[in-house]
């Protein structure tokens, strides 16, 4: 099946559905979708996550079981 067909086919399929839920669902995934959500992010939390990118490049980080093993209770 195209790219297409596929489109069509759930064009139809939403126009034939009165499920409000599932519409909300449908909704929600095209209102999500950004292409620039890193932009989108607080400036802080954009350095902060370069910050750490920048340390694990680098060799500077931690294994998640050796994280996981400090911070559990």
């Amino acid at each position: 099946m195209s790219i297409a067909e596929t489109k069509l086919e759930l064009a139809k399929k939403i126009i034939e559905t009165d499920d409000e839920e599932m519409i909300g669902y449908i909704k929600a995934i095209f209102e999500g979708q950004s292409d620039n959500w890193f932009e989108e992010l607080p400036a802080n939390v954009q350095a902060s996550f370069n910050r750490g990118l920048t340390q694990s490049e680098r060799g500077e980080g931690r294994p998640h079981a050796e994280v996981m093993k400090k911070y559990k209770k």
